[in-house]
């Protein structure tokens, strides 16, 4: 009797917890999709179109409500030159609180971009809002399931108080609260907070109720389920799909609405669904901290080159802002636009969504993915030539992004058994001499002389001084890290770094492989060493393995003189093997074998963060993050920082994602068809690398350096050399 007593309690608790629904939010707008169901040109002229068709809707329905979600789809239109009545009519609209605009450019992957590019990805809606005299307070992004920790503390800098999100529905786990919508405030690392709407039932929720019975029946449902509030949003939009599915839900469900149900139905805006829930439940709220990005980040894999090129810029671009600006701000805001593009949800390089495109479509789509990388890196080199106020025959210029100390190749004629000299703030150094098979974009000479020079912050002038012989050099040789390696199979390498005055560094790599649908199943490529090669000079210590089995090329393995070891990895693409497109793609990665890993932080869009969060519910097979990862060993910390790759994952060995490579796509003209080339115009040797700090409790000053090389502007005239 005392256990029935004691459940019908438990029954009446759970029925006063729950709150009667009295109002729906209906909240529509069109969701940004670019190169699933179009190219880019397509998608803009699509979006063109329905904004110079909305206002008709507008016009004919008063009490009708739209939502611009991201502001490239309106900036297409603003672009295609509106009759200026138009433009102020929707301004007009926006100050009545009938059209609302969202903060964001586009849905970002939060945690591929820096906090630079995330932060100029809210500059073109806060400057439209800004110039026509309404505010700015929702940011919206759609589809991605999940965000870096670090995002609270960007919206709220930018003055965006609400976050609003239709999480892809087929990644509810992803995010951990309980329920299909979760409204909570969210804490950045830097304490700055935003009250949060997300829906696990995607951003297309409102798409499928087509019926005012439908949509009773999604009250209901939602009301035994335990749902708290009395008010809720239903989000009404899909994939480029327009004002449709809005006109759609006001038309069939918010006119053919039956007031006698005792819930209120309203085509609403998210500022108006946010405003309400904050004045009703804002101080009772829990407030919660972590990262749940991850889940699409990877795909920017498949595009690793131009990933690479996006990377480095968005470093110089966040350093440099202010020096950059000055220069051309013209240019410069050309360059910040390609980055918050590159970074945009949709912009990969992939085989194409199965059946939407056809291979013209799916080629053209991957070229200009590929195009905001190359040309935002042009554009850095152009603004960065720009800070040069002389040109001499002698001078060189080199920009740094901050003080310190870093290796600095020269481009120059490489004359045996010489050293280049190179005189920098009344100090003369002498170069090594290098050359190499491959180049990227950190290393762009194939052969020169490298140095390690002091460095300010900014633009340095250095003077080439001419060469003297090597053995006028003095040379410490004793400061040489001693690097020693083994084959152990399979392609497999045992590393060992000697360190003077602390424990050696011993670790095994190896590259390996695995099928996007598997990616807990690597499998160690089977790669044979076929010669190697050592080299020794005052500054690296270098050996060098060659595979003859591709798509492994080189393993190149330096010991700085200063503490650390670089790895590069040389992948051929052109040895890529076929993959049936039932596995739709290979992965390759970089694995490393290192003992005594207790814990590990990394590097998110501003912040070093955690793998444990108070959101993120399943975290992905690989983590996004920037440059750099701090791992706890046996009480000390090894910092290991990354050019190229920009996602990990650690269960037992720590691997780093390099690559995905496509072989076959599935057109809508030609069926499942040879892609060609998978990431068009990357060089045919694709280089990954990596450094690891050898000394005692860390070398971050080091890893930052190894990331952040300077540019090299060369003399006027090269011939000199």
């Amino acid at each position: 009797m005392k256990r029935i007593v004691a459940t019908l309690a438990v029954l009446l608790l759970v029925v006063v917890s729950v709150a009667k629904i009295e109002k729906v939010h209906l909240i529509p707008f069109s969701h940004q999709d670019i190169g699933f169901t179009g190219t880019q040109l397509e998608v803009e002229s699509y979006y063109v179109q329905m904004y110079n068709d909305l206002p008709d809707f507008m016009e004919s329905f008063p009490d009708f409500r739209f939502t611009v979600e991201t502001f490239w789809q309106f900036e297409c239109w603003l672009k295609s030159s509106p009759e200026p009545d138009l433009i102020e009519l929707y301004r007009n609209y926006a100050r009545e609180g009938r059209i609302e605009f969202g903060a964001a450019y586009g849905s970002m992957h939060t945690g591929f971009a820096n906090d630079y590019v995330l932060s100029k990805a809210l500059e073109s809606s806060m400057n439209f809002a800004r110039e026509s005299g309404f505010p700015l307070t929702v940011c919206l992004m759609n589809d991605v399931p999940g965000y870096t920790a670090d995002l609270p503390d960007i919206l709220a800098g930018s003055g965006i108080g609400y976050f609003m999100s239709g999480i892809n529905d087929a990644y509810p786990p992803a995010l951990a609260l309980e329920e299909s919508h979760n409204l909570f405030y969210w804490e950045g690392p830097l304490g700055k907070r935003v009250l949060c709407w997300v829906s696990k039932d995607s951003y297309a929720e409102g798409y499928f109720l087509k019926s005012p019975s439908l949509l009773r029946n999604y009250i209901n449902n939602l009301e035994i389920s335990g749902y708290p509030y009395s008010d809720v949003a239903v989000m009404v939009a899909f994939d480029n799909a327009g004002y449709f599915p809005g006109a759609v839900a006001y038309l069939e469900l918010y006119r053919g609405w039956d007031d006698n149900t005792g819930v209120e139905l309203v085509v609403s805006t998210p500022y108006q669904f946010m405003r309400t829930m904050e004045e009703k439940y804002g101080r009772d709220l829990k407030v919660y901290r972590g990262d749940w990005s991850g889940w699409w980040e990877i795909v920017k894999s498949g595009g690793p080159y131009s990933a690479g090129a996006i990377r480095r810029v968005q470093r110089f671009a966040r350093e440099l802002d202010g020096d950059l600006e000055r220069v051309d701000p013209e240019l410069k805001s050309s360059m910040d636009l390609d980055l918050v593009l590159y970074g945009e949800h949709t912009s990969t390089v992939t085989a194409g969504w199965p059946g939407k495109l056809t291979l013209a479509e799916n080629i053209t789509s991957n070229a200009s993915v590929v195009g905001f990388a190359t040309d935002a890196y042009s554009t850095l080199e152009r603004l960065l030539k720009k800070m040069r106020d002389t040109e001499s025959p002698h001078e060189l210029f080199l920009v740094s992004l901050r003080d310190g100390q870093y290796h600095v190749e020269i481009p120059a004629q490489v004359r045996e058994g010489e050293s280049l000299l190179l005189e920098i703030g009344g100090e003369v150094f002498a170069g090594h001499a290098f050359s190499r098979e491959y180049r990227d974009l950190w290393n762009v000479h194939t052969q020169g002389y490298y140095f390690l020079l002091p460095l300010k912050k900014g633009l340095n002038s250095a003077t080439l001084k001419g060469y003297m012989t090597e053995t006028e050099m003095k040379t410490d040789f004793d400061k040489l890290t001693r690097l020693d390696w083994r084959e152990t199979g399979n392609g497999s390498i045992n590393v060992t770094v000697h360190r003077d005055g602390g424990s050696d560094l011993h670790l095994d790599l190896c590259l390996e492989s695995y099928l996007t649908g598997s990616p807990e199943e690597f499998s160690q490529i089977d790669a044979r060493i076929s010669s190697y090669e050592r080299s020794f000079d005052g500054l690296k210590e270098v050996v060098t393995l060659d595979y003859d089995d591709r798509p492994l090329s080189q393993i190149i393995l330096t010991a700085v003189s200063h503490g650390g070891l670089e790895i590069t990895l040389v992948v051929d693409r052109t040895g890529l093997p076929k993959v049936p497109y039932r596995d739709h793609s290979i992965n390759y990665v970089l694995s490393l074998g290192l003992d005594g890993i207790t814990g590990l932080e990394y590097m998110g869009a501003r912040s070093f963060l955690k793998i444990e969060s108070e959101l993120a519910g399943a975290r992905p097979p690989f983590i996004p993050f920037d440059s750099f990862v701090i791992l706890d060993r046996s009480g000390e910390k090894t910092v290991l920082a990354s050019r190229q790759s920009f996602s990990f994952n650690l269960d037992g060995r720590l691997r780093f994602q390099l690559l995905r490579h496509y072989t076959y796509s599935a057109t809508s003209d030609c069926g499942i068809v040879p892609l060609g080339e998978n990431e068009p115009g990357a060089p045919d040797l694709l280089t990954f690398s990596f450094y690891i700090d050898t000394l005692e409790n860390g070398g971050f000053d080091r890893a930052v350096a190894f990331v952040d090389t300077p540019f090299v502007l060369p003399a006027a005239n090269d011939e000199e050399r």
